[in-house]
């Protein structure tokens, strides 16, 4: 537990049984107007009693008043998984998090400490934010990061100045005061911790009945050992997500989804909708997201470098790719290492509900566009399919779109693929034969001529039981007799968790020859140096999504420089 200026006086007075202000400024160090200050705030809560003497001459002194405080039960020894430092975000308290294997949950649990404070430094920081609400406003409109940012820095340090002023300079421990009282003031309480652990995908609270869960990247859903302490709380932390997007939740309007300037997606539900009691859901955006190399390290082993070198070679040469998937099946993480591969001058436009992908620096031609729902008058919505039909009239290169739901959606993104246009989104789908299905029948309904303009397909899939996504295919659209066929070049055998090539590609490499002059030995000759780079960057951990930039941006301009620096394993630092 953290032992403030606060909890020193009270041992002191304690110890001293009848002391004054004076002495203990003296004894502390500290300022006699603080002092005086600190004893009315925990006598106003019922903690401490003053003495103001009739006679001038003796000093105001001050008793505390005993309350006990609640012990946590010491937890039964677990065995640990996994332990690690949070650093939070953007001010966020920091923390320690144990991974443990449950007995009695049969399943490891996600274990956070953080940091302690005693009832009397509680009592204090409530006094903080109230004063520093006098000044600060708490419903504004997240306008932008950048505005967030500087908003937060604002709210901090006036937090941070009224703390110093009263308990004078404590290294380290007016930041972490300063950091709770801004949580608890502006953010989700203990919750924003969990929101600063990069191994997360999601927060969740289902109600006050259980505590707040995590979806981790490695071991899937976890309780933790923090609860919400009433669902007026749930309530109104989503309330407060709202007002940072210009919303409202209520009776009235008891659902909410919304992004966040972070990036993060936020949803809520307030009983009697959700039945069990009010629920918040926080989708997390990841600062470092996947890239393709992150696929093809040995603990993702997502695929393989044939397949990356595939694709990669299809995102050059601007062939147009559907990526399919079941839910959380990594389908948005799998597109978003694949724009990174595209050349940095081509005006790249991408089209999302909410935006979740995230393009390299030097890819600066990139116009990124997110829909807009409703006002509570119904008002204002701006569809995915306006922004489709609004990005044929800005000249792009390669036209991304999130998710392919509607068949107008559907219809205008095939018709740009006839304008000439790359074109990659995602659909909901298990297999190749069910996104052509789901292609050409009710409700999207798009001509089966027009499928026929995809080039190759990317199938996501997620095994829940072992925690793990693979590509389940690579495969290429064909014409058929009636509809269109699908060739398997490469799968996914979960018996033993590899990958094998199925067939050899044809109408891809019809395609290549018709578009590039290249013939068959030459489009392998290239995959196979593309195979060559990518295990070296592989090897050299070149896995975030600037590192993969950098080397995109000298291949383009020199394919020998990469080509030649992969061939002799030569360390990234010497190729910059």
């Amino acid at each position: 537990m953290l032992t403030t200026r606060i909890d020193e006086m009270v041992n002191l007075i304690r110890k001293k049984k009848k002391i004054n202000f004076y002495e203990i400024a003296r004894e502390l160090s500290w300022s006699e107007n603080s002092v005086e200050k600190i004893a009315l705030v925990l006598e106003k809560a019922g903690l401490a009693q003053t003495h103001y003497p009739v006679d001038m001459v003796r000093r105001p002194w001050v008793a505390i008043r005993e309350t006990e405080e609640k012990k946590k039960e010491e937890s039964k020894k677990e065995k640990a998984l996994e332990k690690y430092d949070i650093a939070g975000r953007e001010g966020r308290i920091k923390g320690t998090v144990m991974i443990v294997y449950s007995e009695a949950e049969k399943r490891p649990v996600y274990n956070i400490t953080l940091p302690e404070i005693s009832v009397y430094t509680k009592v204090y920081l409530e006094h903080v934010k109230v004063e520093a609400s006098k000044t600060l406003a708490l419903e504004v409109v997240e306008k932008g990061k950048e505005e967030s940012t500087a908003r937060f820095e604002r709210r901090h340090q006036v937090i941070f100045d009224i703390i110093q002023n009263d308990l004078g300079p404590e290294d380290g421990i007016l930041e972490i005061l300063a950091g709770i009282a801004i949580n608890e003031m502006f953010g989700l309480g203990e919750m924003e911790a969990l929101i600063g652990d990069e191994r997360l995908e999601e927060v969740i609270i289902n109600s006050t009945q259980v505590p707040i869960s995590v979806y981790h990247r490695k071991y899937g859903w976890l309780k933790t050992n923090i609860e919400v302490k009433s669902e007026e709380d749930t309530e109104n932390y989503a309330a407060q997500i709202a007002r940072k997007v210009g919303r409202q939740i209520s009776l009235l309007n008891p659902i909410l989804d919304a992004r966040l300037s972070s990036g993060d997606r936020a949803n809520a539900t307030l009983y009697p909708i959700s039945s069990y009691g009010n629920t918040l859901t926080m989708r997390l955006f990841s600062k470092n997201p996947w890239t393709i190399i992150s696929f093809l390290k040995k603990e993702a082993n997502t695929m393989t470098t044939e397949m990356a070198a595939l694709l990669w070679q299809a995102m050059q040469y601007e062939m147009n790719v559907v990526i399919a998937g079941g839910t959380a099946s990594g389908k948005t993480s799998a597109l978003n290492g694949l724009l990174a591969l595209i050349q940095p001058f081509q005006r790249i436009v991408t089209i999302e509900d909410t935006r979740e992908l995230s393009l390299p620096t030097y890819q600066w031609n990139w116009v990124p566009l997110v829909t807009r729902p409703p006002n509570p008058e119904g008002y204002g919505e701006v569809t995915m399919l306006d922004l489709v039909v609004n990005s044929l009239r800005m000249r792009p290169d390669r036209i991304i779109m999130g998710e392919i739901r509607r068949k107008q959606e559907a219809e205008v993104l095939f018709e740009a693929m006839h304008t000439g246009h790359s074109v990659y989104a995602t659909i909901h789908a298990d297999t190749g034969p069910q996104v052509i299905k789901r292609l050409i029948e009710p409700p999207i309904e798009v001509p089966a001529s027009e499928v026929e303009d995809i080039h190759l397909l990317l199938v996501q899939y997620r095994d829940r039981r072992k925690n793990i996504r693979r590509t389940l295919e690579i495969s290429e659209v064909v014409p058929g007799v009636d509809k269109p066929d699908i060739n398997r070049i490469y799968n996914w055998k979960p018996r033993t968790d590899s990958f094998e090539m199925v067939k050899q590609p044809h109408r891809y490499t019809e395609e290549m020859n018709l578009h590039t002059g290249m013939t068959e030995k030459e489009i392998k000759a290239d995959q196979k140096n593309k195979v060559n780079i990518l295990q070296w960057m592989v090897k050299n951990n070149i896995d975030t999504v600037e590192d993969v930039g950098k080397i995109m941006k000298i291949y383009y301009a020199d394919e020998s420089v990469i080509l030649k620096a992969a061939n002799k394993g030569v360390p990234f630092s010497k190729v910059l």
